[in-house]
């Protein structure tokens, strides 16, 4: 593993043109994103980790100046734009090409709403993580109260604003299949992952002149799950309940998951 020293060493010696370069590479999800995703990689102990989908590197760029081995990988690796780091080829809807357990870390932001298998993008990161190793996800929340009310009065949630687009040549550039907080924490806890945290990037603005709903929410929330029979369900709800009905989820825009792989 790269030690912090050495990764300082080696961004030292990076020609300030090409510092200022990279500073000003495109980023494809909110630059809020990518400040929340690099605050949690950096207490974490450096290894290994695989950045997906990268398009011009700029969240690649950044994490290995943190000190991180980065691997990174897109459907479009002629966008990569980072000359000392190589893009691999990746599609996210099939079988990745690396190893078993030969990361520490997968990164994936704002790409797995683009995606028809979540269930197989999933078990695929299942398979090149080692046991213990972390995968960090974020995804729009779909669940915020701004979005469940643009969705109860026009059918649409916020940033999936209306139908997708049948006759685009690139389908993958729409967000196809959007996911709630409770679906992606299925996905991870039956295909070997458990999640450690729950963020967001940005508590939206819109929503705090919607806080009078909160209680409602929140009581609506728990009478639905009231009729639950499994007593290890009934403790998960609890779980769920505490996590949907935070401020992060209740306000925020982005959904950011860290999941272990624990098995």
């Amino acid at each position: 593993m790269e030690t912090m020293a050495t990764a300082t060493q080696v961004n030292k010696m990076i020609e300030p043109s090409l510092r200022k370069q990279l500073e000003g590479l495109q980023k494809y999800a909110h630059e809020k994103t990518h400040h929340k995703v690099v605050e949690i990689f950096s207490p974490m102990s450096r290894g290994k980790l695989l950045e997906m989908p990268t398009g011009s590197g700029a969240l690649a760029w950044r994490l290995h100046e943190l000190g991180f081995e980065v691997v990174p990988a897109d459907l479009y690796p002629e966008s990569f734009q980072v000359p000392f780091l190589k893009c691999s080829y990746v599609d996210l809807n099939a079988e990745f090409s690396f190893g078993d357990s030969e990361f520490d870390y997968v990164c994936c932001v704002e790409g797995i709403e683009h995606l028809e298998d979540h269930f197989h993008f999933v078990r695929q990161c299942r398979r090149v993580l080692r046991k213990g190793g972390k995968l960090v996800i974020t995804t729009p929340n779909i669940l915020n109260i701004a979005s469940r009310l643009k969705y109860l009065l026009s059918g649409f949630w916020s940033l999936v604003p209306r139908p997708i687009n049948e006759f685009s040549s690139n389908p993958v550039d729409d967000h196809i299949n959007p996911l709630t907080y409770f679906q992606l924490r299925y996905m991870l806890h039956t295909n070997g992952f458990k999640i450690r945290e729950v963020t967001t990037d940005l508590r939206r603005r819109s929503g705090w002149a919607l806080m009078f709903l909160y209680p409602f929410v929140r009581w609506n929330m728990k009478r639905t799950m009231r009729k639950e029979t499994d007593p290890q369900q009934i403790a998960a709800n609890k779980e769920i309940r505490q996590v949907m009905g935070s401020l992060d989820i209740f306000l925020g825009r982005t959904l950011v998951v860290v999941a272990e792989r624990t098995s």
